[in-house]
């Protein structure tokens, strides 16, 4: 698959989690574009992948932090005069019996995956309208997962978190002035040989009650951990380069709502509409009794 060269190479990317993953890929794709990159991570040398040069800017980022947010998008500006695209990608997943995680765990994991990308997304909305040449415009992307659509045991918080970010993203595309072309796009990978089921996971302690070999999360568990399961995951190099050239053709084919990554990911998701699907048609009659009037003499 070859890269698209639809945006001008002066297009200028900020992209979050970039130390390791598709962020990684997403960075080593734009500056192989000959685009602007501005690669943020919680420690700055873990991005020496990358060569200094004029087209990049490595910043340390901690997404929890609106005072680190608002001085990298500041640096950001300052070094290349606008923004461009936003990739919100950092973050992470818990998993765990919910009646195990505890409350600390859980608002972590809200403020990174959901917190984090709602406080750039605005940073991004103000330099996309205000210091973007008018009508320009930019891009929200954000990396969200099936896991915005659908659920599996163990991930009670991750989903809660990725849901709050997927319908945060809609509401606000349709509040955004056409005029200002500014466009929003959801990537929902299903699983990708990352980080994400390794060092990057955070696991809390079992529940007792939970903790059997036949229930549910143990089985997902032990599937997701197990190194063959992971073989047949996508490649996230392969991802970063589906994404980038969705972006950068966005022009030519219309940017879809919502990109799923992976085969499995339109497997899933299909079944999962199919059954809601299936729902609605079963009770339907019930459904649109809510919608009449009730008759009066039975009131009475």
């Amino acid at each position: 698959m070859s890269i698209s060269s639809k945006m001008n190479v002066e297009t200028v990317w900020f992209v979050t989690g970039c130390s390791s993953g598709i962020g990684k890929s997403l960075a080593h794709t734009i500056y192989n574009a000959g685009h602007h990159i501005v690669a943020t991570a919680r420690d700055i040398t873990s991005l020496s992948y990358l060569p200094d040069g004029p087209t990049v800017l490595k910043l340390s980022l901690d997404v929890t932090s609106q005072e680190a947010i608002t001085r990298a998008v500041s640096d950001a500006v300052s070094q290349f005069k606008r923004i461009d695209v936003l990739i919100n990608n950092a973050g992470y997943g818990l998993m765990g019996d919910m009646e195990s995680i505890p409350e600390a765990d859980a608002r972590l994991q809200l403020e990174t995956n959901f917190w984090g990308p709602v406080r750039l997304t605005k940073e991004a909305l103000r330099v996309f309208r205000e210091i973007n040449p008018h009508g320009q415009g930019g891009t929200v992307v954000q990396v969200s997962s099936i896991g915005g659509w659908l659920t599996a045991p163990g991930h009670s918080f991750y989903h809660a978190s990725k849901f709050a970010l997927e319908g945060f993203t809609e509401s606000v595309a349709k509040e955004v002035d056409p005029d200002w072309n500014i466009k929003f796009l959801i990537v929902a990978p299903g699983g990708v040989r990352t980080n994400f089921a390794g060092p990057s996971l955070k696991l809390a302690p079992r529940h007792p009650a939970y903790n059997v070999s036949a229930s549910s999360f143990s089985q997902l568990l032990q599937y997701i951990t197990n190194p063959e399961s992971q073989s047949s995951w996508s490649d996230p190099d392969m991802c970063a380069r589906v994404l980038f050239d969705c972006v950068v053709g966005q022009d030519e084919r219309r940017m879809p709502t919502r990109l799923l990554m992976g085969a499995e990911a339109i497997l899933l998701t299909r079944k999962d509409i199919k059954s809601t699907l299936a729902d609605i048609d079963a009770w339907e009659d019930q459904t649109m009794q809510c919608s009449q009037k009730e008759d009066a003499s039975l009131s009475k």
